[in-house]
């Protein structure tokens, strides 16, 4: 009773459709496997050079933040404004780039403590954060034009 009725119409489409249908290459998922394992190797490799890459520029930016003396900063300090605060003790030389620290960025609540360098480019910037634009601090921005 509960047999499956078919006709000979049928069994003869089904026969064709197995024909017809084109045969992958076992080959291909050998290729699929490799190609998949090789691209994760790659892209995990990447990941961990940039963690790399991240953690040496935090121990360089700890390292300017323990050598870095905010008195220096000020001991050239002159009320005059005539002169500007150009001479500056606190040089750094890292990853063949020369700079100088202006300032600290400190905000206890969220436990940061950044230097800020005072030329700007993107290789610095990856260090500490960057003055972009503007004096120096203790210096006043002479206006562009001057009534007398």
């Amino acid at each position: 009773m509960n047999q499956i009725l078919s006709s000979s119409e049928n069994n003869r489409n089904t026969s064709t459709n197995k024909k017809t249908r084109k045969k992958i290459h076992p080959n291909f998922f050998k290729f699929q496997f490799i190609f998949c394992l090789v691209l994760s190797i790659l892209v995990s490799g990447y990941y961990f050079y940039l963690q790399y890459d991240k953690k040496v520029n935090e121990n360089l930016s700890e390292g300017i933040i323990n050598n870095f003396s905010i008195t220096s900063l000020y001991e050239n300090y002159t009320p005059d404004y005539s002169t500007s605060l150009v001479q500056n003790s606190n040089s750094y030389q890292a990853n063949s780039l020369a700079f100088s620290v202006v300032g600290l960025i400190e905000i206890k609540a969220l436990g940061i403590n950044y230097p800020i360098i005072n030329e700007f480019s993107y290789a610095l910037l990856k260090i500490a954060p960057c003055k972009f634009y503007g004096p120096n601090p203790n210096e006043v921005r002479k206006p562009l034009y001057c009534w007398t």
